[in-house]
């Protein structure tokens, strides 16, 4: 191939790359004109299930951004209701780590019965049930 026909053809393939980057009159025909591929193609080949409902003849509007924030339906926690939470909140935690703490001391017992067991200091005596 010749020098001219690869630089025609390169510059073919640049344009049909960059034109399918191309967004900023089709934007408001994108949803329109994507509802009608997807709705064209049959479920085996990518298109919508038979069970989708339909889509609404006009899209939604954007959210208004500059509609004020509702007033809270709740009141904030006043100073004894939080100091309260705080407290309920260490409690939780004390409980929380002495029962770590506990199921690690179990542990410690379980593996040095373990190593009892392993080094023969039940040796005359049956093992320990563990029913």
């Amino acid at each position: 191939m010749s020098f001219p026909a690869r630089v025609t053809m390169a510059v073919a393939f640049s344009a049909v790359l960059l034109g399918g980057c191309a967004t900023s009159q089709i934007e408001a025909e994108q949803d329109r004109t994507s509802s009608i591929i997807v709705g064209s193609l049959p479920k085996w080949a990518g298109g919508e299930p038979a069970n989708v409902p339909p889509r609404p003849a006009t899209p939604p509007a954007y959210p208004a951004i500059n509609v004020p924030v509702p007033p809270r339906e709740m009141q904030p926690m006043t100073a004894e209701e939080q100091k309260k939470a705080v407290a309920d909140l260490i409690a939780a935690r004390d409980r929380a780590v002495a029962l770590a703490k506990a199921a690690h001391a179990d542990e410690d017992v379980a593996a040095d019965e373990g190593l009892a067991l392993a080094r023969g200091k039940y040796a005359g005596a049956s093992p320990p049930n563990s029913n």
